[in-house]
């Protein structure tokens, strides 16, 4: 069975706290959005694959077509590192 190595390719992403909450959504141009529900536990994330719920703490990460997913905070922190280099 081959195996595959991800391309290195930068990606921009935030985490989602309580504190950031509009620049996410102004960052993401109405891809996320409050929850309905008022809970402020959680953002709605509008991806490639339909409306899903992002928690406090996970990452809101910027693909590289420019559309929005979210990652949970153990698993980004575990695949991605920060890296220094001028806006793309």
């Amino acid at each position: 069975m081959p195996f595959y190595l991800k391309k290195p390719i930068p990606i921009e992403a935030r985490q989602i706290t309580m504190d950031n909450l509009i620049e996410l959504m102004d960052w993401s141009h109405g891809s996320v959005v409050k929850h309905p529900d008022g809970t402020p536990s959680g953002m709605l994330v509008y991806t490639l694959e339909g409306c899903m719920t992002a928690s406090m703490g996970d990452y809101l990460v910027k693909g590289v077509r420019d559309e929005f997913y979210f990652c949970n905070k153990q698993i980004f922190e575990e695949t991605y590192t920060q890296v220094e280099m001028s806006e793309r």
